[in-house]
């Protein structure tokens, strides 16, 4: 063959070679799943057979850890999660997890949303929580709203919406990190309990300021403030521990706390 048409011939397989991951993954991402949504119709939700004090919307990781814990306490709740295949698995540990979109108005009144006194919004999405926030409050204002946030920044938007019981998921495992490393570095553990605590109020004090700051310089400068003074509240409470103790002895509060940890480690 001529060489221009070698060439050519080279050229084009060159060329459909490297295009071939792009087309693959636009495939997987934009095409497939429209026509995988097209497919499958829209799995209704189920119907709640019970009635309890309490729901949670969202039984991932996080709420089925609440859940959990009020189980083992004889709290039962109505547990509601989107997750067709979470729903199944759970069924399958003998969890009675209902399938539905727990922002809508007509599942919550499934779920017993009228009579029941608590719901905790555990679901993941920032906006979807956002969403079931305001439904509940137009609907069914009685309930008491305890709602996850995935950070601080969430929890602006939730304490804007009027929310008062926030739960930022990764502030008290971050603190218990914190807490560990102490102890490991050779500090008294209820003197490092003591010093997290602290933070995690004063953190929760400045955070309603800070959620109202729009402007990011006035925002940055206040940030900058917050950890100045944090650290200085912080440094005072544990002089103040090391003061009041003598040095060689943590607080008589700090000595009942762990007396308390000591007889509910023994009974359980």
């Amino acid at each position: 063959m001529p060489q221009a048409t070698v060439d050519m011939m080279i050229a084009v397989v060159a060329i459909s070679m490297a295009l071939t991951p792009v087309v693959m993954l636009m495939n997987e991402k934009f095409i497939l799943p429209r026509i995988t949504k097209e497919k499958l119709p829209e799995r209704e939700a189920d119907t709640i057979n019970e009635k309890n004090s309490v729901i949670i919307a969202g039984f991932g990781h996080f709420g089925s850890t609440v859940g959990r814990f009020l189980r083992a306490n004889k709290i039962y709740a109505t547990y509601l999660d989107i997750d067709s295949d979470r729903v199944e698995l759970l069924r399958k540990t003998g969890l009675n997890v209902f399938y539905g979109d727990a922002s809508r108005v007509e599942l919550l009144q499934s779920a017993g949303a009228a009579t029941a006194k608590i719901i905790i919004i555990a679901i993941s999405s920032e906006d979807k929580r956002l969403e079931m926030v305001e439904t509940i409050k137009k609907h069914f204002p009685h309930l008491h709203m305890l709602v996850r946030s995935t950070n601080r920044y969430d929890a602006y938007n939730q304490m804007n919406a009027g929310i008062l019981h926030i739960y930022r998921e990764t502030l008290d495992t971050s603190l218990r990190v914190g807490v560990d490393a102490m102890s490991l570095l050779g500090y008294r553990r209820y003197t490092a309990k003591r010093l997290a605590n602290t933070f995690f109020k004063y953190d929760e004090m400045t955070l309603k300021k800070l959620s109202a700051i729009r402007d990011p310089d006035e925002y940055i400068s206040e940030i900058k403030k917050y950890i100045e003074e944090s650290e200085l509240t912080l440094q005072r409470d544990n002089q103040f521990n090391i003061t009041e103790s003598g040095g060689g002895w943590d607080s008589e509060s700090l000595r009942q706390e762990a007396r308390d940890e000591y007889i509910y480690c023994r009974q359980i």
